[in-house]
């Protein structure tokens, strides 16, 4: 393949920006909203079961689409169709979850929105193996990094400043927090739609698989011939539910332990995004140069440290000013994982299934947060009542996050780098 220019990179990573922008506007401000209306009593348990759900749902729903969408043989491509479909179901399951009435459409709109955006994700993902050399991706897998701390930072910030404004505006600030991810879903199709489109015939048929055949293998992954697929998936399982553990409750966290009010605590935790998007911003850049470089797994392996000790900031000093300081540290390491793990996945994954293998490398990040959420579930409510304190779930919870940051570095060290080089010289 050709070298790439900037602005085609920037294009074909232009959905990365949507989907993080989706994720950060619904947790924690809308989620978190509308969890504390509609269930108030045990709002961590309810928030981790149903994003637990929905995740379960992003395991088996992302490989399926993958695997359709390697086999689309279509005047528009093997991903665009998914695209569209997709993007206009997103912004269908956003009005359910922001009018949802009753706690019970609350979960159907999450679960749904799961579908809707996995649909897109799926197909997106493959388009950096599709369409960027291998000595580019870690430049490209650096943009979709920044791309993803942009939309953090600025998903964070409007949700929590908007949502903020509920005791002026009333549901309207609900609905302009929604407004803004469907907007940039659709400039994000539009991008995508006009200067990321395959050219016809680029891609060949695959062997004659049956469909129902290809959709009962979607899960399954060859080690044999992809051994450093294994590593990467557990590094990938472990530091990804750490960071959710810790961004999941974090909003509950700043009302029920530090006690704040929940509109202060909403522009806080806007505030924060702004402090771990500017380190996410000085680190992602850099470790994608030095990806290409020196490799991926010592950065893979220095930011599991950074993060775990970010982590322990947060564990013993429970104040505004030091979840701050841990924000930023915690921020550092993700801005160098983001960069380096996804380009060691996108080396790693056959290019004529690309679109299925990183629909089952998902199931590590969804695979992760759903762990995530599930011990915030099962942890943090039922511990601060069994000790009749506001903060021993989240101790415990937290504790367990800085143990997942630094067993992610522990496991990476097995990766066969040996494999990954012979490979990127074949």
């Amino acid at each position: 393949m050709n070298k790439l220019s900037l602005p085609r990179l920037l294009a074909i990573t232009t959905f990365g920006f949507a989907l993080t922008m989706l994720s950060n506007t619904l947790e924690p401000s809308v989620l978190g909203f509308q969890v504390l209306h509609l269930a108030p009593d045990r709002p961590n348990t309810a928030l981790g079961f149903t994003t637990f759900a929905g995740l379960i749902v992003a395991i088996l729903v992302q490989p399926v689409v993958g695997v359709l969408s390697d086999r689309t043989r279509s005047r528009w491509g093997r991903r665009l169709p998914y695209f569209t479909v997709g993007t206009f179901m997103v912004i269908i399951c956003l009005l359910l979850i922001a009018l949802a009435p009753e706690f019970t459409f609350l979960v159907i709109g999450v679960l749904l929105i799961q579908v809707a955006s996995n649909t897109v994700q799926g197909p997106w993902q493959a388009l950096i193996p599709d369409h960027v050399p291998e000595a580019q991706r870690g430049q490209a897998s650096s943009i979709k990094a920044t791309f993803d701390i942009l939309a953090l930072l600025v998903g964070r910030l409007i949700a929590g400043q908007l949502v903020g404004q509920y005791p002026q505006w009333g549901h309207t600030a609900i609905l302009a927090a929604i407004g803004v991810p469907a907007a940039v879903f659709i400039i994000a199709l539009i991008i995508t739609s006009f200067t990321a489109r395959e050219v016809p015939g680029t891609f060949n048929d695959q062997s004659p698989v049956s469909i129902q055949k290809a959709i009962a293998r979607a899960f399954t992954i060859d080690l044999r011939a992809h051994p450093a697929f294994s590593w990467w998936f557990a590094n990938r399982l472990l530091f990804w539910g750490a960071f959710i553990a810790l961004n999941t409750f974090l909003l509950f966290y700043v009302i029920k332990v530090i006690g704040l009010r929940q509109d202060d605590a909403q522009r806080f935790i806007g505030q924060l995004s702004t402090v771990l998007g500017a380190a996410l911003v000085v680190v992602s850049i850099p470790a994608g140069w030095l990806a290409d470089r020196i490799g991926r797994k010592p950065l893979v392996i220095i930011a599991g440290v950074i993060a775990s000790l970010g982590t322990l900031i947060i564990l013993f000093m429970q104040n505004l000013t030091y979840i701050t300081i841990a924000g930023m540290v915690i921020g550092m390491g993700i801005g160098m994982f983001l960069s380096a793990n996804w380009a060691l996945i996108t080396d790693i994954v056959p290019r004529d299934e690309a679109a299925r293998y990183l629909g089952v490398a998902n199931i590590a990040t969804a695979g992760g947060s759903a762990i995530a959420r599930l011990l915030g579930g099962v942890i943090i409510d039922p511990l601060n009542a069994a000790f009749r304190s506001s903060s021993a779930g989240y101790v415990a919870l937290y504790a367990i996050a800085a143990i997942m940051f630094i067993t992610s570095t522990l496991v990476i060290i097995p990766l066969p780098v040996p494999w990954l080089a012979k490979k990127r010289n074949s």
